[in-house]
């Protein structure tokens, strides 16, 4: 029989804001490279002020790379946290459903015998 095709999970709201926030702060970091090029061909007040806007940017870019880290590293840790719980709670099933299983038969056994 032909296997049908997996469907794909539908991605979280999680999952999607984490994608566009890495979008955007990859566009900021070719703005910021744009602005640097730009900076670097000013002269006098201009490239002053150019630098302080770089500056700021970077700061706010790296800043931005920070809690986009935090928050990747703690959806990593509440998932290895869930996969264990699941893990747990599984095996204390099967063993509760195998405790019951030889319950069972034994007490059928004891019945007929």
């Amino acid at each position: 029989m032909a296997e049908r095709p997996r469907r794909r999970a539908a991605p979280s709201a999680a999952q999607t804001r984490l994608k566009e926030l890495e979008a955007r702060l990859a566009q900021l970091e070719d703005q910021l490279k744009a602005l640097r090029a730009e900076t670097a061909g000013s002269v006098g007040a201009a490239r002053v002020k150019l630098r302080r806007v770089e500056r700021r940017a970077a700061g706010h870019i790296s800043r931005a790379q920070r809690t986009l880290k935090q928050s990747l590293d703690s959806i990593t840790r509440t998932l290895a946290t869930s996969r264990e719980s699941v893990g747990d709670r599984a095996s204390r099933l099967t063993r509760a459903v195998r405790a019951g299983v030889r319950a069972g038969s034994l007490a059928y056994r004891r019945s007929r015998g």
